[in-house]
């Protein structure tokens, strides 16, 4: 898993306006398709994962991740990111556990900042008009270039990101987007987690052997 660190550098009066400004709330979808290929451009492996994504206007964020199989969308896992306590939890459906990740940075919301950063385009995605950044793959201390992120400036959502990365011979390509966007807010019930319980940080996610690698988008 790949940690998207994001920086928060911007103006008071930016700053400032961010402050008064609702977080639009949304419920949408998410797809992952992942495509693995060898060294002779041999497809290893296909797959797509599926996730449901509520933003609430509070800023805090959940993406739950799902099986359709059988006709009904079973909750499997997901991640939330609770701007009330600052914390990212580790959702397990199953167990009803939430593990504490990683502490959430302070400032205005990070969706709300791609506006500030040097964009190298914009591009219209899902019917929304988004900002180009470049994505990049930090691994062992060195930063390379990987891809595209799609932001929606107006609206602090990230719609789309598309990277191809090489690691042990094997080169993956990856496009996460958001799709199927309404401006409704989300059942409250989905971020009180009744039932659920909290614990304090778990063990780092996984990352591929020999590398510590997160992706950052560039300012």
């Amino acid at each position: 898993m790949r940690t998207l660190a994001l920086s928060l550098i911007v103006s008071t009066a930016l700053s400032a306006a961010l402050c008064e400004a609702q977080i639009a709330p949304v419920v949408g979808k998410q797809r992952i398709v992942r495509d693995v290929t060898d060294p002779e451009g041999k497809l290893v492996s296909h797959s797509v994962t599926l996730r449901k994504y509520l933003r609430n206007s509070a800023g805090s964020t959940i993406t739950q991740t799902y099986s359709a199989q059988g006709g009904e969308a079973e909750i499997l896992s997901g991640q939330f990111e609770d701007y009330s306590r600052r914390k990212i939890y580790q959702l397990n459906y199953g167990n009803h556990e939430a593990v504490e990740l990683a502490d959430l940075p302070s400032g205005p919301h990070p969706e709300y900042l791609a506006g500030t950063k040097s964009a190298l385009g914009e591009e219209t995605v899902n019917g929304f008009p988004c900002l180009i950044h470049p994505t990049y793959l930090i691994s062992d201390g060195t930063k390379r270039l990987i891809g595209k992120a799609y932001d929606s400036a107006r609206y602090g959502l990230h719609i789309k990101e598309d990277n191809t990365f090489e690691f042990s011979g094997t080169r993956t390509h990856e496009i996460v987007e958001l799709y199927d966007i309404q401006f409704v807010e989300p059942d409250p019930k989905e971020f009180e987690l009744e039932g659920f319980s909290f614990k304090g940080k778990g063990p780092a996610a996984c990352t591929k052997p020999g590398a510590s690698a997160s992706a950052e988008l560039l300012k």
